[in-house]
């Protein structure tokens, strides 16, 4: 679990710390601002159901990440809706010991979430013991509720940039809205 957490405050360069003492006050607005978004998104997109959401997050990514160990991010292009067997021949299946080594929350717990995730159509039991993300979950949340999240990024980004550049920035908190 270790490797999903933030960095411990030992090993932030001084840079980074220089930086943020500096602007303390606008940077936890700005950052503040998008995080209440993002958590507010998130909620409504799960129902409330966080845990279900880091569930699902986990096992599409350590589906995908056999990509990112081997230096490529990309599946390969094809038009929506993915067929589940296209995705079976590019995903590398997890279980819910996985799932609960990694998040730290307890197999039952990651086992019942599996199941209303297979439930929802969001993941597909492959084998016994062997999930995949579906075409659904790909097409609600890599292709719509990532891109909310890709732009909202952008523009906190930018709002930091200009910020740490000019000494202020716009920290109005709505132009993601």
């Amino acid at each position: 679990m270790q490797g999903h957490l933030l960095p411990a405050l030992e090993a932030i360069p001084q840079s980074s710390q220089d930086q943020y003492t500096a602007k303390r006050q606008e940077i936890s607005f700005l950052l503040n601002d998008f995080l209440l978004k993002y958590l507010n998104t998130l909620y409504v997109e799960f129902n409330g159901d966080f845990v279900l959401a880091i569930v699902l997050g986990e096992l599409a990514h350590q589906n995908v990440c056999q990509f990112a160990r081997q230096g490529r991010m990309e599946l390969p292009r094809t038009e929506l809706p993915v067929s589940v067997d296209a995705l079976r021949n590019f995903l590398l299946p997890c279980n819910p010991f996985s799932i609960s080594e990694s998040t730290g929350i307890p197999r039952e717990t990651v086992r019942r979430k599996f199941e209303e995730l297979v439930r929802l159509g969001l993941i597909e039991r492959i084998s016994p013991r062997e999930y995949i993300i579906t075409s659904l979950a790909a097409e609600r949340f890599m292709f719509g509720l990532n891109l909310r999240i890709f732009e909202g990024i952008n523009i906190l980004c930018t709002h930091l940039k200009t910020l740490l550049d000019n000494g202020s920035a716009h920290v109005a908190g709505n132009d993601s809205d």
